[in-house]
């Protein structure tokens, strides 16, 4: 227990002042960076109690986790990220808890797994401590995959590509390895008061857990650059609208007579021009070229083409690799060479979208193209 707690500690301190201290300078990896502190902190706290004497009877730092891990979230998905006085209520539960340590300082509150459920005059402390710990990870858990989701949605109207640091996708798989680990922690916990034995301990396993996640989230998060200045390569960028419901181009200024020139001018700046093979076009990128608010393609894109920039350029990066797997002047090429040159930028996602919009697989489809030309 004191070697994981010793390497937990060392890594979580490091990573937390590397990454808070980055530049250039983030709002959101000081609250990443403070994240990974508060972790260090509960470790020492964890390792004196272990070694020493218990500092306090109840576990408060860990009600952070959450709110810190939502606000991460939402600072890394906005363009430009504020901290806002509001954020403060997330943290209301561990002041309340802050002040339930002041008062039972002295008094043997959780008696450990074994005396959770003892029937002394603190049981009802240990159960709304342990009920409302769980709703507490479970509610912030659910907010963090939902901000996270609504940020992945939002991308598919400006960007033409899928990237882990753009995507986020790391810091929703690694949030819900987090959550799951504590729901077994509770499961393995439960088992413990209830049935009286385990084969292991189920706090030991828990921070076995803890130090590797704290790993992955401090190189993951170490290596996150500003995504909107990953996407947005223009000073004067207009604001990325966050609101994905039908009433978001109510007031756009879009006249109707411009919108069929619009959708002719896309379709044949995209056939022509072939702007889809950038492995990184972006909408602010085709507004540039086309000299069309960027609102303005995003409102014919998605209102009168029935799609988004996402699926449209995909669309067109398909029927180059169909065209190319026809032409025999590309049979001495791979196929992922021919969706790489096609602006493709994953082996996954080609493979993905290919198969969404033929229904075959690209070797089936090639398969299928051979048969008929022999």
């Amino acid at each position: 227990m004191e070697a994981i707690l010793y390497i937990g500690i060392s890594q979580a301190l490091f990573a937390g002042i590397l990454i808070a201290l980055k530049r250039p300078r983030m709002l959101a990896n000081k609250i990443l960076g403070a994240w990974l502190l508060i972790i260090c902190l509960e470790m020492v706290i964890v390792m004196i109690d272990v070694t020493l004497v218990e500092l306090y009877p109840i576990k408060i730092l860990p009600y952070t986790y959450g709110p810190l891990l939502l606000l991460y979230a939402q600072l890394m998905t906005r363009e430009h990220p504020t901290f806002h006085p509001g954020y403060m209520w997330h943290f209301v539960p561990f002041f309340l808890f802050l002040i339930a340590v002041l008062l039972f300082l002295d008094k043997p509150v959780m008696n450990g797994t074994d005396g959770f459920l003892l029937m002394d005059r603190f049981v009802s402390v240990r159960i709304i401590y342990g009920v409302t710990f769980f709703m507490s990870i479970t509610a912030y858990s659910i907010a963090t995959f939902v901000v996270i989701h609504r940020h992945q949605k939002r991308l598919k109207q400006l960007v033409s590509y899928s990237s882990g640091k753009i995507t986020l996708q790391w810091l929703l798989g690694l949030s819900i390895t987090f959550y799951l680990g504590y729901v077994l922690m509770f499961i393995f916990g439960g088992i413990d008061i209830l049935v009286g034995f385990m084969p292991f301990d189920p706090y030991e396993l828990s921070f076995i857990g803890l130090t590797i996640l704290t790993f992955l989230f401090s190189v993951f998060g170490f290596n996150q650059s500003s995504i909107f200045e990953e996407v947005v390569k223009y000073k004067d960028a207009e604001d990325v609208p966050e609101n994905d419901g039908a009433g978001k181009y109510q007031r756009s200024g879009l006249k109707k007579k411009d919108v069929a020139r619009y959708i002719s001018r896309i379709e044949a700046f995209m056939q022509q021009e072939k702007p889809y093979l950038d492995r990184e076009l972006t909408i602010y990128d085709l507004s540039d070229s086309l000299e069309i608010p960027r609102h303005f393609i995003s409102e014919v894109i998605n209102e009168h083409m029935g799609k988004n920039f996402y699926n449209l350029v995909n669309e067109y990066r398909v029927e180059e690799v169909k065209q190319r797997l026809k032409d025999p002047a590309y049979q001495n090429l791979t196929i992922l060479a021919i969706a790489y040159d096609s602006g493709f930028n994953s082996k996954s996602s080609f493979n993905t979208i290919f198969k969404e919009k033929t229904g075959m697989t690209p070797s089936e489809y090639l398969k299928k193209v051979s048969a008929r030309n022999s």
